[in-house]
């Protein structure tokens, strides 16, 4: 086998691979599917802050409740996985973590007032 065919069936061998891990997520590893699942934690807690539209609704709503619960998964599985990550991962992860739980401050403190305003409206 000369040297050009054998880069090509490893090129070949490397294509497979490829193809197989987007058909096969269990062959991928550990930490890549929670960073995955992360990725899709954070488009929902986004979305339930109000901050995004759902994509298949094309509406906009808020749910701070599981927004919380969103925020809370992905500083838990973090926590979990931080020592399997590599250093700019990890710092990204946390960064966007960061992000979201300022955002969810933001709306939470928007939310006790629009609710006390409301309360005072209603005994005029």
């Amino acid at each position: 086998m000369s040297n050009d065919e054998y880069k090509n069936s490893e090129n070949d061998t490397n294509k497979e691979q490829d193809n197989n891990l987007k058909f096969y997520p269990n062959m991928l590893p550990f930490a890549t599917l929670i960073i995955w699942f992360i990725g899709i934690l954070n488009g929902k807690a986004w979305e339930y802050l109000g901050l995004m539209m759902n994509p298949e609704t094309k509406e906009v709503k808020q749910d701070l409740k599981k927004a919380k619960i969103s925020i809370d998964t992905i500083e838990f599985l973090l926590n979990q996985i931080k020592d399997e990550l590599e250093k700019e991962d990890k710092r990204q992860i946390t960064d966007m973590l960061a992000n979201l739980q300022m955002n969810y401050v933001e709306k939470y403190e928007e939310s006790k007032k629009n609710a006390q305003s409301d309360k005072m409206n209603e005994t005029k």
